[in-house]
């Protein structure tokens, strides 16, 4: 039998939103809402394909504290308004999978997936996230800044409530 190395769970983190479930999905799925809360704090983002289907892709550009990177999204799974599973990866401005733009040797393709439940009115949000098809060294990088991660998502998801605070109001 062969000897496999037990694995690290990746990112996991759970916020509650007072939204419906649908309103919370649909943040995820149309260019607009996405384009206005998707991101780091004090970026700004440009949505420049989007197509929120299973196999399909999304391609922003972030803009930033000086910096300006793309990202890319590839669906994997959709179950409205329940799921969402995607891949997650550093892109050019062609859409093509790159390197990340920081000087660490960060793994290409993160798998997500976003659930969504809702009781009494709260939408409770959870992402898991871990490497796929890394290196050894690109997982060391990956679990190395888990704690930043965790505080860029959760700026990430400071914005989405202040955007279903405004669309609800």
């Amino acid at each position: 039998m062969e000897n496999q190395a037990v694995k690290k769970e990746g990112i996991k983190i759970v916020r509650q939103f007072r939204a419906p479930q649908t309103l919370v999905f649909d943040a995820f799925a149309t260019p607009q809402a996405f384009g206005e809360w998707w991101g780091p704090v004090g970026s700004e983002l440009t949505v420049k394909h989007f197509d929120f289907r299973e196999g399909g892709k999304t391609h922003y550009k972030m803009e930033g504290n000086g910096h300006v990177m793309w990202g890319l999204f590839q669906y994997r799974s959709i179950h409205r308004a329940d799921l969402i599973e995607f891949i997650n990866s550093f892109a050019d401005d062609e859409g093509n999978i790159r390197t990340s733009p920081f000087p660490m040797d960060f793994p290409l393709e993160i798998f997500n997936q976003v659930t969504l439940t809702e009781s009494n009115g709260i939408t409770t949000l959870t992402i898991q996230g871990h490497p796929v098809n890394a290196t050894a060294a690109q997982e060391e990088t990956y679990f190395s800044i888990m704690e930043n991660m965790e505080e860029g998502f959760n700026g990430t998801f400071d914005k989405l409530e202040d955007y279903l605070r405004k669309v609800q109001s």
